[in-house]
């Protein structure tokens, strides 16, 4: 379902995708409405499924999950998917999981506590016959600010700055 935001609903979107903890009157301020047609606005959103949710984002290097990688994965051909599925619930370490196209059938998000969980990751998927072959790329660096709509989960203390216009939304 596609629904085309007006440009009230397109700033809130924006004010909430920098700051998803603003109050209502806030993000009143930066709209122009008062904070009871914010909430309105907030609560539309919401049930509209274009907000989808709140939620706290974790530094992950402050828990101990140091290592932030994307695996590619193939899986033996006629695999059960939701078999697959149960096997990445297993690993804490998996946040992710796009199915995709081209060689590789999906491409796994992973944060670990070092090398030695991710080759343990690693090993574990190989080792149930499901996953014929992975190639491995290891994150050293992520560029800050470019994500305007706030998909990503980059929220670090540069996500914000220099954070371009999204395009037509204003």
């Amino acid at each position: 379902m596609s629904t085309t935001l007006d440009a009230i609903d397109q700033a809130l979107v924006e004010a909430l995708c920098i700051d998803g903890r603003a109050s209502y009157q806030e993000l009143g301020r930066t709209i122009g409405l008062s904070p009871t047609a914010t909430a309105d606005r907030v609560r539309r959103l919401v049930r509209t499924g274009i907000i989808r949710g709140f939620r706290a984002v974790v530094d992950a290097e402050h828990i101990g999950r140091t290592v932030e990688a994307a695996i590619d994965v193939r899986l033996e051909l006629g695999t059960d998917r939701d078999e697959f599925v149960s096997v990445l619930r297993a690993h804490p370490a998996v946040i992710e999981a796009v199915h995709v196209t081209g060689h590789f059938d999906y491409q796994l998000r992973v944060f670990c506590s070092g090398t030695a969980e991710l080759d343990a990751v690693l090993g574990s998927l190989k080792s149930n016959g499901i996953v014929v072959e992975t190639a491995t790329r290891v994150m050293l660096h992520r560029i800050p600010g470019l994500d305007p709509l706030g998909l990503s989960l980059d929220t670090g203390p540069d996500a914000i700055a220099g954070r371009p216009e999204v395009p037509g939304w204003g």
